[in-house]
């Protein structure tokens, strides 16, 4: 059976590609372009693991992570982001409050994304 896939993202095109590319790789991929969709696909189909952008408007990946964590699932969350100063003391933080996986920077090919999601995949 396939591993399942959530991508989260707000750039669409991203998104796209990266599905696409993904697939190619075996993998059963389902994507969200903003955290409500997220969390409502989370929730129907528990996938084995979200790749999310924590930079998106209206509902930002922190604030996904918050409502995911009280819905006891085991999607292994691994977050995507671009680099910055900024983005260091967000990655601080949210390793502190969340059990996040990994942090992935942008951009990210799908080589690399399949490296880090088969490692996540292995850790106990």
């Amino acid at each position: 059976m396939a591993i399942t896939i959530l991508l989260v993202d707000d750039e669409v095109e991203l998104l796209g590609a990266l599905q696409v590319l993904l697939e190619d790789l075996g993998y059963h991929v389902l994507t969200a372009a903003d955290g409500n969709s997220a969390l409502a696909i989370a929730k129907e189909k528990q996938p084995d693991v979200m790749v999310l952008d924590i930079n998106m408007p209206k509902k930002s990946g922190e604030d996904v992570l918050q409502e995911l964590s009280g819905l006891g699932l085991k999607t292994k969350v691994i977050v995507s982001t671009g680099y910055t100063t900024r983005d260091q003391t967000m990655k601080d933080r949210v390793l502190k409050r969340f059990p996040v996986a990994a942090f992935l920077e942008k951009p990210t090919g799908a080589d690399e994304m399949d490296f880090v999601i088969k490692e996540v995949l292995q850790e106990k």
